[in-house]
């Protein structure tokens, strides 16, 4: 059995080192060495939109764990600091530590709580590298007491006794694994794999670490189901459209059917596929896992051999998120707008006015304030009627889902 208190022992003792030697000089010796600065302020200009919303000492943060890696990553700086003139100001027992680190590289992990075995110890599961590992962190500790947490992001160091976690902690409420190698394809398509996400972090984990913006935002729940997008893209040289008007509505424009089946086709599930015969190709889509099960067993029924889990499913928090980082739309269902009837410009303008409301509304929802209906429901040009019935939704929901994680 481990000696926590001892482990307690070694990591305040790092920590100690750490701030003086890291935090207090290696920071900013880095920062001046061959146009660092200039390197990472160059980055993170890139996503100004995001970190102007940030408190300005986040930022900072944020930037002084960009300039850490750097310095400790596998092949970081640090092997080419231990012979330069500057670090003769170190004692002995400091040097030993950066030898300790040159050897034992830092870096960035996705992870899940797999066990608390003692007080600000959890033993974490790395998402993508599929290893486990020891983590202190009372971050994680004091994260936890405000917030129900699925996945978290960390740049964590060794210290011979177990991990510990450096800078700012991304705790995020509704984000996934699946949705981080959504985030991932989306900025580099390219990226095939898990190994190749772990890669691409280490090379450049800024846009990694913007999606903090994304922290806060809930899961999405309509009654028992979560609402995703499922999506599954598969080849196929024919389909005969006609037989399946049993189970299914189909629709046809410009080369492309959809074809939306029977009781699965209303809110909250959309249950539909898109077939282009011209591409010789159909794309199997639903806004909830029950829903994209029951399509695929409802084209399967018909002769077809489609799997009930989807290729890519990812929640609409991540979707919101990775379109505001990489300041572009993202459109998951390409064929929809072949059957979407135009929004009249009444029906655009009390949509715009409903996402006002509900955006007011969620600061306080995520803070743990009760909404000002009465005062939003002004601000927005929503009628307090319909405002306390949106908003009254919203606080169900919440309530719901902090209700599930915390049993």
């Amino acid at each position: 059995m481990k000696d926590f208190n001892q482990i307690i022992s070694v990591c305040k003792e790092t920590t100690s080192i750490s701030t003086k030697v890291v935090d207090d000089f290696l920071i900013y010796y880095a920062a001046a060495w061959n146009n660092l600065e200039y390197e990472m302020n160059r980055t993170f200009a890139a996503y100004k939109h995001i970190t102007q919303k940030f408190p300005k000492e986040w930022e900072n943060k944020l930037k002084a764990q960009y300039i850490a890696h750097k310095i400790f990553k596998d092949d970081g700086l640090i092997k080419k600091f231990l012979n330069h003139s500057a670090l003769k100001r170190m004692n002995q027992e400091e040097m030993a530590y950066l030898k300790f680190q040159a050897e034992n590289p830092w870096r960035f992990s996705f992870s899940i709580i797999k066990e608390k075995p003692f007080e600000n110890f959890y033993v974490m599961e790395d998402v993508f590298r599929g290893e486990e590992f020891l983590l202190y962190s009372p971050g994680v500790t004091n994260t936890l007491k405000s917030q129900p947490t699925i996945l978290w992001f960390n740049m964590i160091a060794f210290n011979g006794a177990c991990w510990q976690s450096y800078g700012p902690i991304g705790a995020y409420r509704s984000f996934e694994p699946d949705d981080i190698f959504f985030f991932a394809t989306e900025l580099n398509p390219e990226i095939e794999d898990e190994e190749d996400l772990a890669s691409a972090l280490e090379i450049d984990p800024v846009p990694y670490m913007m999606l903090i913006a994304g922290a806060n935002y809930p899961v999405i729940v309509n009654k028992k189901d979560q609402m995703v997008h499922a999506i599954a893209e598969y080849h196929l040289d024919n389909m005969d459209t006609k037989s399946l008007t049993r189970s299914f509505i189909t629709e046809y424009n410009n080369g492309v059917y959809r074809l939306s089946l029977k009781k699965w086709k209303e809110p909250p599930h959309f249950s539909q596929a898109y077939y282009d015969e011209d591409q010789k190709m159909i794309i199997l889509s639903s806004m909830t896992d029950r829903g994209f099960k029951a399509l695929a067993e409802g084209l399967n029924a018909y002769g077809y051999n489609f799997s009930p889990d989807p290729f890519v499913r990812v929640t609409l928090s991540m979707v919101i998120t990775a379109s505001e980082i990489l300041k572009r739309k993202i459109d998951l269902l390409r064929y929809e707008n072949l059957f979407s009837k135009e929004s009249t410009p009444v029906e655009k303008e009390n949509l715009d006015r409903l996402n006002k409301l509900l955006h007011l509304a969620m600061k306080d929802i995520n803070a743990g304030r009760r909404p000002d209906i009465e005062a939003y429901a002004r601000q927005a040009g929503v009628d307090p009627e319909t405002a306390r019935s949106v908003i009254g939704q919203a606080l169900d929901r919440f309530k719901k889902m902090n209700k599930r994680r915390k049993t």
